[in-house]
């Protein structure tokens, strides 16, 4: 392994002969400066040295968590997108009209900014070019990103969001962008775990943070899912699936980088 590397981007890293050519072997796959940022963060949250293994273990279980967050945000936005097309089944729009039509069933207009007006029109307009005929609400949401979607969807009247998740409503836009910044995050397969994430609102207070970013995507999510959703973020913590969670099969984490919840086993 080249030490000066290892000098430059992980001063102080303690990598014992057995795992040296592991370490080079995941530094070339995942990148050096990728795991040297989760390096420098874990460093700045303790006093004692870090080893390799201390850091691989957070970046396995950052790779989990971002699995079980893709099954968690991919949930939901299926959700939101069932409850405004069960609600308004069959709206057919073109790229010239699309605006008033959903502003018309909604029944209030569809403000949004420049930026977001000029993005549905391309996703419809993308539509038209590729032949599609008589387009739906269903057919921009099922083909556009989660800004659009969550545009959409707090048009809905609240009991109609309510029959999706609880939410603390009052502050429902910033949540639901919290959860699109997540989702990028997540998609982007950057290390969440040393992200720099939006506030959030949960139970009227706003908080920050990545153990309230997660609770807010659960607390926007599918009100019957909820406990589950929970344990599943909980068994990230679990090295091997396949067998009972222990000290030994758990992954040792600093406070700062590990999410759990207590109210559920």
């Amino acid at each position: 392994m080249n030490q000066e590397i290892l000098n430059t981007y992980f001063p102080d890293l303690v990598v014992k002969a057995e795992d040296r050519e592991k370490c080079e072997n995941y530094l070339k796959l995942k990148g050096i400066e990728r795991y040297s940022s989760l390096y420098f963060a874990i460093n700045n949250e303790t006093d004692e040295k870090i080893d390799y293994e201390l850091l691989s273990q957070h970046y396995r279980y950052d790779v989990k968590l971002r699995r079980a967050l893709h099954k968690i945000i991919a949930f939901t936005e299926v959700a939101m997108r069932a409850a405004i097309c069960n609600a308004y089944p069959n709206v057919e729009f073109t790229s010239r009209n699309w605006k008033n039509r959903i502003s018309n069933i909604m029944g209030e207009p569809f403000e949004t900014g420049e930026a977001l007006r000029k993005k549905i029109s391309w996703y419809v307009q993308k539509l038209e070019n590729e032949g599609k005929t008589n387009i739906t609400l269903f057919d921009l949401l099922e083909n556009s990103d989660l800004q659009v979607l969550n545009a959409v969807f707090l048009m809905l009247d609240e009991d109609k969001q309510r029959e999706v998740f609880a939410n603390d409503f009052e502050h429902l836009k910033d949540n639901l962008d919290a959860m699109r910044e997540l989702r990028n995050c997540v998609e982007h397969h950057q290390v969440l775990i040393i992200q720099k994430l939006k506030e959030v609102w949960i139970c009227g207070v706003p908080q920050s943070g990545l153990k309230a970013n997660v609770e807010n995507i659960i607390n926007i999510s599918p009100n019957v899912a909820k406990a589950n959703l929970k344990r599943l973020i909980n068994g990230c913590l679990t090295i091997d699936e396949n067998q009972k969670r222990s000290e030994e099969n758990t992954y040792q984490l600093l406070p700062a980088f590990k999410v759990y919840f207590e109210d559920v086993e």
